[in-house]
């Protein structure tokens, strides 16, 4: 295993990264242990595998990158220990049951997927029947659907410029086509 240290030194009056010795980085480590805690300087370890030899590097960054690091980690950690408090099963892991292969055929839910898909199926067959019918149906459909039954009479009469009697006729005609087409 290969270790190197990369730390900041101030050359032709830029600074830069540049590799340290071992003797340098011993000599940072222990002024860093008598500094108070603002000015210590920070370091990142990376661990690289090449040729298939692991390569440390301590680099030496910012206190605002340690910073932001540090917040992320502390949030990462935090999630880690809370997380561990909790068994994750797959709903798809086999059972040793009687009924059921698996947890999600034991699982009691109120969403029903293939009845949502068969749902929007006849809606979109029944929107297309209403507009081989009428084509002012599908609109009365979509107030239906919306809940605006009741209001859609003096909605749609002062929009198209009928009276409210034609409109509680079609009405009529459109809900005797519902009925019959879901039977």
């Amino acid at each position: 295993m290969k270790t190197t240290y990369l730390i900041y030194k101030e050359i032709n009056g830029i600074r830069q990264l540049v590799v340290a010795t071992p003797e340098e980085w011993d000599a940072i480590l222990k002024a860093n242990k008598q500094l108070p805690e603002t000015e210590r300087r920070r370091f990142e370890l990376s661990c690289v595998e090449e040729n298939g030899e692991l390569d440390r590097m301590y680099i030496e960054i910012t206190a605002e990158e340690h910073r932001v690091w540090n917040s992320k980690n502390t949030v990462l950690l935090r999630n880690r220990k809370e997380g561990a408090q909790y068994v994750h099963i797959s709903l798809d892991a086999p059972i040793q049951a009687a009924d059921a292969d698996s947890l999600h055929d034991t699982v009691a839910s109120d969403f029903d997927l293939e009845g949502l898909a068969s749902d929007r199926v006849l809606i979109e067959e029944l929107s297309q029947a209403l507009k081989a019918w009428k084509s002012w149906a599908p609109e009365l459909l979509t107030i239906y659907l919306n809940g605006d039954r009741r209001k859609c009479t003096a909605l749609l009469s002062e929009k198209y410029g009928v009276k409210e009697r034609t409109i509680r006729y079609r009405k009529e005609r459109f809900e005797e086509f519902v009925t019959k087409f879901l039977k």
